[in-house]
């Protein structure tokens, strides 16, 4: 139990911080109950809540008796939420002076590293749900000006794609990395293989032993691309793909287990039942993350030490 409970507030945690930096939620929002999230997460109510409590601790909600569990308050200036966020910012800024960087200079400094450059990328899959996702995510959190790129137009066409030829990075999943490499290789451009949290698919194929699992997408190539994935899961035959704008969505029960990719979120917005409780969590792994940044500050610096006299 402790396990989990600690695996949801992971989870949670990361969904709140991102729907806050994107202003999705708002602070004093009231946020799904601990039975409402039990649901979607297929997890017993109780360590839900016990997952909610170590983000009250924390700081970041708030479970008042009798009314519900909120955002911490805008006006929560000694609470736990901005406290978290000082520890790590006083962190970041001793770190920037035992290296040399006065505080004051500090954020210009990285401002520079960042922003020097408007770095491009092409994000290459093979599907509309996936390239919306990884696209966003490569903007949002990273910085970059990105281009999706669908890799068999790419390789059908006769000459390759100028969001491919002009990019500064190319993008993919493993899934195409024996189609980009030589493609990187030829065009002598820098290639990231870039790693996704298996939580979601993971979360998915523990589901499936229980009952249908419903999954909504965009593209029907990532349909068939979801029918691979869990081909080994257990009952795969519970994996129930419907794709909006085809298929009638009503078929969904109340209740159900449900994913939706966040393209297809985008197109429902405002106009389903089919709503998720709260946005999702990022994308990347942590070790892709770090090749991101690295790719980001190695181009940036660079860029400056040319600049110099």
């Amino acid at each position: 139990m402790t396990r989990r409970r600690d695996d949801i507030a992971d989870v949670l945690r990361q969904r709140l911080f991102s729907g806050l930096h994107l202003g999705e939620l708002k602070p004093g929002q009231r946020l799904p109950s601990a039975r409402e999230l039990g649901r979607e997460m297929d997890a017993d109510p109780r360590v839900v809540l016990a997952a909610y409590r170590i983000l009250q601790h924390e700081g970041l909600v708030e479970l008042r008796p009798r009314s519900g569990i909120f955002l911490t308050g805008a006006d929560a200036s000694t609470g736990g939420l901005q406290r978290r966020t000082h520890d790590w910012m006083v962190d970041l800024l001793l770190r920037a002076v035992e290296r040399g960087i006065p505080a004051p200079d500090f954020p210009e400094r990285l401002r520079r590293s960042l922003e020097t450059l408007r770095l491009r990328v092409a994000c290459i899959e093979c599907n509309a749900d996936q390239i919306d996702e990884l696209s966003h995510e490569l903007h949002i959190t990273y910085g970059f000006d990105v281009s999706g790129v669908d890799v068999y137009a790419m390789l059908d066409g006769t000459r390759l794609p100028k969001e491919v030829r002009q990019a500064d990075l190319l993008v993919t999943t493993h899934f195409h990395s024996h189609e980009v490499q030589p493609i990187a290789t030829q065009l002598g451009k820098p290639w990231i293989v870039v790693e996704l949290l298996v939580d979601g698919f993971a979360e998915v194929a523990r589901r499936l032993a229980d009952g249908p699992v419903y999954y909504v997408v965009a593209d029907p190539r990532f349909a068939d691309k979801l029918g691979r994935i869990f081909a080994s899961s257990p009952a795969p035959a519970n994996l129930r793909v419907l794709i909006q704008g085809r298929d009638d969505l009503d078929q969904v029960p109340p209740g159900a287990a449900l994913h939706l990719t966040r393209l297809v979120r985008e197109r429902l917005l405002g106009q389903s039942r089919l709503t998720p409780l709260l946005p999702p969590a990022r994308v990347f792994s942590p070790e892709t993350s770090r090749h991101l940044f690295t790719f980001v500050l190695r181009a940036n610096l660079a860029a400056l030490s040319e600049r110099q006299p």
